[in-house]
């Protein structure tokens, strides 16, 4: 099976939606626009085959702390 390869904002994004951050507050340390956050968060689950945002923080080893 191909492992998904993650760009580091999209493995970055997942790691701070995992400990509970918003997109709006991953936009504000990123220094980007919440759209771009979003765009990222939604390229990573493609990446990752996944079907929905909880799926993708598995299949990346990152779990959710909320």
């Amino acid at each position: 099976m191909k492992t998904a390869m993650l760009s580091p904002i999209e493995r970055t994004c997942l790691h701070w939606i995992s400990r509970g951050w918003t997109v709006a507050d991953i936009a504000l340390i990123e220094g980007k626009r919440a759209a771009e956050i979003q765009a990222c968060v939604e390229r990573a689950v493609i990446s990752l085959n996944a079907e929905s945002l909880e799926q993708a923080l598995e299949k990346a080893k990152l779990t959710r702390s909320d």
